[in-house]
């Protein structure tokens, strides 16, 4: 797979179609000139002439003019709709990656494929037209110049008093126009949420106070975006009668300067023609402005998540499938924006073959552990190494089959049994088959109505939660990967579930795989050759599984780790398990 493509790039390259844009825009607007010639020439030659073949060729040449116009005006929409579409096939995966990155960074970083949404929507739709006629209108004005001093005088006053009314427009509404943007895309976030946990919602009567609290804050969006849509709306309105009101003046002042014989009568009606293709863009460009805005903070917020994210790059050296050697040396992890860590000084090693259980009261760090060498999370201080690899820059399409997971939340996607647990890649029924005998649910499976073809939605909503846990335990299974990760698996299974899961574990061992094992129950660590015991983010204990289990009890085993030894174990941890052994 090819390397992601930089939105820097794609937006350099995007920009190489300006000079074509431009181009186009140009003889366009001349075209629309014909129309004003055309008029001049009826009123001051044909009329006064009476010449039917003047007539004749001067409406064909215009004819011919118009429709030259029409073949431009398409060339320049289909224009910006290929490059739309193109801008959402360069952007569309990779924005969904770095925005996957920037949540697992804890960034706060609110960028998506809805920002990409405006700023596809402003290149392809009106707006773009719109600030790409805008350039032409000293063309018109410089005709009418042309035409008498005093008529270019007024177009050119018409036109900075739109220009003005649209920077007040821009003034008044960017703020606010930001501001109640952001507020929409959180609003919809929370009815996302508020819908996939309808059951929660439900059953403890929070559906009320929770819609109560979302129309409130959806009453004070729609407030701010109608104090936004008056401004705009009063802005225009008052933009609409002015350019009428310079149109009238346009009139009026050219029969003043036809009566005094400074001007013709064609000349005083090209002037009216010409005012208004030339008003027309500022004019438009105000109702088009909300769609700047958009695009404007669409492509900040996109050039932000670009610029502060690193995309795991492809290129390079392909490493061998690891044997399973794990080691964490001196490992620091502190959340995004807070000072305090998370994990402190964490080292220890785990060889192929070996289970290693994870044991700690909620909030020790357990499932921080597990994110940190899964690659999930990149550490503060220290290194996760698989096989001597550092986890964080290994490439996830190469890190990911060689690493099984099973979190301690479980979620399924979109898709079937068999798609989830191949990890929604091209189906392998024989692997994923394999993966489903290991996890034991192979016959739970074909049970179902639909077997391994049974549709599944974001969180299962068609099967029980320990199966949603066992079909979680077949994809982390899946591919025979020499490490696993397991936070908590026995979590919503029942005795056969446990069972099952006690089996993996020592067919797991028998296969020489890596496990870490993070678990409150004791008798799941019965195939654990050694322990680690987390205390507030940092190791309280550590040894073979008699010795841990031995100290918790306070048997003669009992081997306390003192703080100043923590040092020391993180140091020496490979040469403490082979002591242990």
């Amino acid at each position: 797979m090819q390397p992601r493509p930089n939105f820097q790039e794609v937006m350099r390259l995007a920009r190489h179609q300006a000079p074509a844009l431009l181009l186009f825009s140009l003889l366009a607007n001349l075209l629309l000139l014909a129309s004003t010639v055309y008029m001049l020439q009826i009123y001051d030659r044909v009329l006064s002439s009476g010449s039917i073949d003047t007539l004749l060729w001067l409406t064909l040449a215009v004819i011919g003019a118009i429709a030259v116009y029409g073949m431009l005006e398409h060339a320049r929409r289909m224009m910006l709709g290929h490059i739309s579409q193109w801008l959402d096939d360069q952007l569309s995966v990779p924005v969904i990656e770095r925005a996957m990155e920037a949540r697992l960074a804890g960034s706060g970083i609110e960028a998506g494929p809805k920002d990409l949404g405006d700023l596809r929507g402003f290149v392809a739709g009106d707006g773009m037209l719109t600030f790409l006629d805008a350039p032409w209108t000293p063309a018109f004005l410089a005709f009418m110049w042309l035409l008498h001093p005093a008529l270019g005088v007024v177009g050119l006053a018409g036109a900075a008093l739109l220009f003005c009314a649209a920077l007040a427009n821009d003034f008044l509404t960017r703020r606010k126009g930001q501001e109640a943007a952001a507020g929409l895309r959180r609003s919809q976030v929370a009815v996302g949420q508020y819908v996939e946990g309808a059951e929660t919602l439900r059953s403890l009567g929070m559906s009320e106070p929770a819609l109560r609290r979302w129309e409130e804050n959806q009453q004070s969006l729609m407030h701010l975006q109608c104090r936004v849509f008056r401004r705009t709306t009063i802005i225009g309105s008052l933009s609409r009668s002015l350019r009428l009101a310079l149109q009238v003046a346009v009139l009026g002042l050219g029969a003043y300067l036809v009566l005094r014989r400074e001007l013709t009568a064609g000349s005083m009606i090209a002037a009216s023609i010409l005012l208004s293709r030339a008003l027309a863009p500022i004019e438009r460009s105000i109702g088009a402005w909300r769609s700047l805005v958009s695009a404007r903070a669409a492509r900040r917020n996109l050039m932000k998540l670009f610029t502060e994210t690193a995309s795991a790059q492809n290129a390079g050296v392909t490493l061998p499938r690891p044997l399973g050697r794990l080691k964490l040396e001196n490992l620091h992890y502190c959340a995004p924006g807070t000072p305090q860590p998370l994990l402190n000084k964490i080292g220890f090693g785990v060889e192929p073959g070996q289970t290693c259980g994870v044991i700690g009261a909620s909030g020790s760090g357990k499932t921080t552990l597990c994110r940190l060498i899964v690659g999930a999370l990149r550490p503060s201080l220290g290194h996760v190494r698989l096989d001597g690899a550092e986890v964080w820059n290994w490439p996830s399409d190469q890190l990911g089959p060689n690493i099984g997971y099973l979190p301690q939340q479980v979620e399924l996607f979109p898709g079937t049994i068999a798609e989830n647990i191949g990890r929604l890649r091209d189906v392998d029924s024989e692997a994923i088959i394999a993966a489903a005998q290991l996890a034991g649910i192979h016959e739970m499976i074909l049970r179902l109505p639909n077997g391994y073809r049974t549709d599944v939605g974001p969180h299962g909503a068609r099967i029980s939660r320990g199966q949603r846990q066992r079909i979680a335990l077949a994809r982390a299974l899946f591919g025979d990967p020499p490490l696993i990760v397991l936070d908590e698996p026995n979590t919503g299974l029942d005795s056969e579930g446990e069972t099952a899961l006690f089996s993996v574990l020592q067919q797991l061992k028998e296969r020489g795989r890596t496990v870490i094992l993070v678990t409150h129950q004791i008798n799941l660590l019965r195939t654990a050759d050694h322990i680690v015991a987390l205390r507030d983010g940092s190791i309280s204990m550590f040894g073979t599984h008699d010795e841990v289990l031995g100290a918790l009890a306070g048997q003669p085993k009992r081997i306390p780790v003192p703080a100043a030894m923590l040092g020391k174990i993180a140091a020496n941890a490979p040469a403490n398990l082979k002591a242990a052994e």
